[in-house]
């Protein structure tokens, strides 16, 4: 890497073994749902056309695919980071420099988007951005967080793994 390249740093994608078969089952049901469609021709009394039910079912198909495609990448990703900063993650200090609270409009939680100043002895100091649930107690400018990284691109999280 030349001095003029900056690395990127990357927010890990953490899950424990619930949430990736979470993930995992949901894309199976996903791509279960795919068969519906067909089931409901055979069994049912749908009144369509055949070229609506194969129109319907494309959709479906498509749709179901891709979604579940990325659920289960998801999966793939959390594991694989989780491991990585198991493996080679070095402790450090993230402290946070802004922190803007972004309502989804959606009626769920807020969203924390902190920006975060990341240092630790094995790790040279870098600039994140860190995105989670808001906690009004917990996230504040200043607030300082235990934080594991890999300094080789600068994959890091929050939690403790």
């Amino acid at each position: 890497m030349s001095t003029d390249e900056v690395m990127t740093p990357r927010q890990a994608s953490i899950g424990g073994r619930f949430s990736r078969f979470y993930a995992r089952f949901t894309a199976v049901l996903c791509w279960g749902f795919i068969l519906f469609l067909p089931a409901y021709v055979i069994f049912g009394e749908l009144g369509w056309r055949w070229w609506q039910v194969a129109l319907a079912q494309v959709g479906i198909t498509l749709v179901a695919l891709a979604l579940g495609a990325l659920m289960w990448s998801e999966a793939s990703a959390q594991r694989a980071d989780t491991e990585r900063l198991q493996r080679v993650g070095r402790p450090a200090v993230a402290e946070v420099l802004e922190l803007e609270v972004i309502d989804p409009g959606d009626g769920s939680h807020d969203v924390a988007r902190m920006t975060l100043r990341i240092r630790g002895d094995d790790v040279p100091e870098f600039e994140a951005v860190y995105r989670v649930d808001h906690n009004k107690e917990l996230y504040r400018v200043g607030a300082h967080f235990a934080a594991i990284v890999d300094p080789a691109d600068n994959l890091f999280t929050l939690q403790q793994i």
